[in-house]
This record gives structure tokens, C-alpha cells and sequence, in this order.
């Protein structure tokens, strides 16, 4: 409801609420009463409905919050302009992946989604993170994975330990698969109604990124596709605190680009690292 009423042009009816969600009149008006209460939402002479004073309040509170640092804004932009892509920046938040920032004018990454979005917390996503995290950490990360793909993610972790990063490949099917996806992400936000559909795209996204190259694989002279690369953000302690993530989103990169890549990712998270 409180989507909703971002999302429209004006104040809403009770009725328009009502309708647009597809519930009843009488549940609309139970929880417009349980917000006004909390003014959450404010009623106007009108008996319309618009966001109140409470709610903004908090969003310009988080607003502040989450706002870009301009040096760390800055690097990815650099790093961007340097790869040719789009960048990302994530964060593990509980049980989810959280997006803090995203350079999409140079490239869509990762396709469809913006600051502020989320995702499950289920292999391959935050590989780079969860590799230097702690031994229960990377056993419920693993447990998340279906059994028969454990045994490949727990490589994945022994792969990033030794190699520093994760190369991901991608086949021209899944290109135009994660483009059109990404088109379905855009149209639904915009439907506060489909949040549910919304959210099972972005795990749809999440899983089709491809698959990660072994170290050995890398090596090759040979011209391979690649998806996303993505490489940690260490604390002092070793810890992770981030990854970052670039997108060439290529079917074939020969071996000079992907050590670019590699060392341009490499370098800007040593440059986050500092900034922290």
C-alpha cells in the first residue's frame, strides 16, 4: 500500500487502494486506519490518502543513510570508465544480498537492478564475500545450494581463496535471456502490485549468471565469454565486506582483456578497501 501511494500521481481513495490491490474495502480500510494512527500515511480533507509525515521522516533518515560516498562513488565511476561496463558494488545483509551501489551507464549490471535491491543469499551469490567469511558462514551458504551442486560451490570458495576472484562465463542463450529479464524487472517495478512476481525474477536473475571458470581455465589464449567478474572487499582482518562486480556481459574476451579486467577490478576494491 505504501508503494502504491509513492508510486501514484496524487492522493488515493480508499476505493482506488482498494482496487488497484485487489482486496477488499473493508481490509483497506483496517490498515489505512493501523497507518494513519502511526502517520504513516496522512487522510486529507478529501478522505484521499497520501504518505505521512512518520514515513517521511524515515526516508529522508535512510536517505542520508545510504547515500553515496562521493570518493567511493567516485572509484566505481572510474572503474566503470576504465572497464567499458556497468559496476556493482554488494553487501551481505542477513539471509539476502544487498546492492549499495550500481554504475549502469556504461552497461547493465547485474541486469535489472538497482541501489537498494535484494536478493537471496543462495550460491553463487556473494562467492567472493562468503570464501573469506567464517567456517559456519560458509557451511549455511552451501547448505542453501541444492545437494547436488554442493560439492561445486564448495570448489568455487577453494578457487577464490587461491585465485582472489571469480570469473563467471555465459553463453549467448543466457545473454539474451538475462536482457530480457531485466526488461521484466524494470516494467514491474513500477506495479507495486507484483512485488511477489518481482522478486522471483531478480532469484530467476541471480541464478544465470553462469558458471565460474577454474584458475586453470583462465590461462587459456583462447577467446572465452564472461559474464560478470567479481572480486572481495577485505577488511584489515581478511574478512570481506563487500564485493564488487563488473559486467562485460561479452561472448568472447580474449586473454590481454580478461587480465584487465581482473587487475582494474582487483585494484579498485584495494582502493574501496582504503576508503572504508
Amino acid at each position: 500500500m505504501l508503494e502504491l501511494l509513492a508510486a501514484a500521481d496524487g492522493p488515493q481513495t480508499s476505493a482506488q487502494i482498494a482496487d488497484r490491490l485487489a482486496l477488499s474495502r473493508s481490509t483497506i480500510g483496517n490498515v489505512l486506519s493501523a497507518l494513519q494512527a502511526r502517520e504513516w500515511v496522512s487522510r486529507r480533507d478529501d478522505l484521499t490518502y497520501e504518505l505521512g509525515p512518520a514515513l517521511l521522516r524515515i526516508a529522508e533518515r535512510e536517505r542520508s543513510r545510504l547515500a553515496a560516498d562521493p570518493a567511493r562513488q567516485r572509484a566505481l565511476e572510474d572503474l566503470a570508465r576504465e572497464v567499458e561496463c556497468g559496476v556493482a558494488l554488494t553487501v551481505v545483509d542477513g539471509g539476502e544480498v544487498r546492492f549499495t551501489a550500481v554504475v549502469e551507464n556504461r552497461g547493465r549490471i547485474p541486469a535489472g537492478i538497482s541501489v537498494g535491491t535484494r536478493l537471496p543469499l543462495i550460491p553463487p551469490a556473494a562467492a567472493t564475500v562468503i570464501a573469506h567469511a567464517d567456517r559456519p558462514s560458509r557451511e549455511a551458504w552451501l547448505a542453501a545450494a541444492e545437494p547436488s551442486e554442493r560439492g561445486k560451490y564448495a570448489q568455487l570458495l577453494a578457487d577464490i581463496d587461491e585465485f582472489g576472484a571469480a570469473v563467471w562465463g555465459v553463453d549467448s542463450r543466457s545473454v539474451a535471456t538475462l536482457d530480457v529479464l531485466a526488461d521484466v524487472v524494470e516494467h514491474l517495478a513500477h506495479d507495486p502490485v507484483s512485488r511477489t512476481l518481482r522478486e522471483r525474477v531478480l532469484a530467476l536473475l541471480g541464478q544465470i549468471s553462469g558458471a565460474a571458470y577454474r584458475p586453470g581455465e583462465l590461462d587459456s589464449e583462447a577467446a572465452l565469454p564472461i559474464s560478470y567478474v567479481s572480486v572481495p572487499v577485505l577488511d584489515p582482518d581478511g574478512t570481506a565486506s563487500a564485493e564488487l562486480l563488473v559486467g562485460p556481459m561479452r561472448a568472447a574476451v580474449a586473454k590481454p582483456e580478461r587480465d584487465r579486467y581482473l587487475a582494474a577490478v582487483t585494484a579498485a576494491a584495494r582502493v574501496l578497501a582504503e576508503l572504508r
